[in-house]
């Protein structure tokens, strides 16, 4: 029993030959810049961080070169998973898309180590080409919401303003005080109308701040 246990955990892991580290390696590397230039392409945030971008590179190799040392054998992946609790990662993942793409450059790294290339290639082009015909659906919407902070005087030419500039105004939310009133509009522009236009509200005697946020959250003026 003692000699199945120790096969088991100590004699589980196969060698690997360097053409075949170098091979998995090369091809990480490939799918890695498709990631790189997928997520600089997709990217519709407020800062770009090629940092984080080059980081998604360096996580899938990383993640190859795991996965080629561990192999099959037990006792390297308990002692790695004990190594790796060590590490405490407390930097914050605002976007929701950043959490999708560390899992895509670990799953590359995870296909090139256990050599299932066809996996990781086919689905990595998969993933690509989805990221792209989403991410141009979502730079080509042309709705947002308008927040405006003015007096209770002002508030009416503020409504026939919007009405004038935008040809889709929907009232979302109302804040009435003594001091002042806050609105949000959902608006709609046409094709050749531009963002700035809603800086004519300015000029209107009473209103204090305007905000215009993008659909998809993003905060433009």
């Amino acid at each position: 029993m003692k000699e199945l246990l120790y096969k088991f955990l100590y004699e589980g892991n196969i060698s690997v030959s360097p053409l075949t580290v170098l091979t998995s390696m090369a091809i990480a590397l490939i799918l890695a810049f498709i990631l790189y230039f997928t997520y600089k392409m997709t990217f519709n945030g407020v800062v770009y961080s090629k940092k984080f971008n080059i980081s998604l590179i360096m996580l899938a190799l990383i993640t190859t070169m795991i996965i080629n040392i561990i192999g099959s054998s037990v006792a390297l992946s308990l002692g790695m998973v004990g190594a790796l609790s060590i590490v405490r990662f407390r930097t914050a993942i605002k976007d929701p898309r950043d959490t999708a793409y560390i899992f895509w450059a670990i799953c590359i790294g995870l296909g090139m180590g256990t050599s299932n290339y066809y996996i990781a290639v086919i689905g990595t082009v998969i993933i690509a080409i989805i990221s792209v015909i989403l991410s141009l659906n979502l730079k080509n919407d042309d709705t947002f919401l308008v927040i405006i902070r003015t007096s209770t005087k002002s508030v009416d030419k503020v409504r026939n303003e919007l009405f004038k500039l935008y040809r889709a105004c929907k009232l979302r939310s109302e804040v009435v005080n003594d001091e002042y009133i806050e609105i949000v509009y959902q608006i709609k522009m046409n094709k050749n109308e531009e963002v700035n236009d809603y800086e004519n509200l300015r000029k209107i005697e009473g209103v204090t701040s305007i905000n215009l946020i993008a659909q998809s959250g993003e905060i433009l003026g």
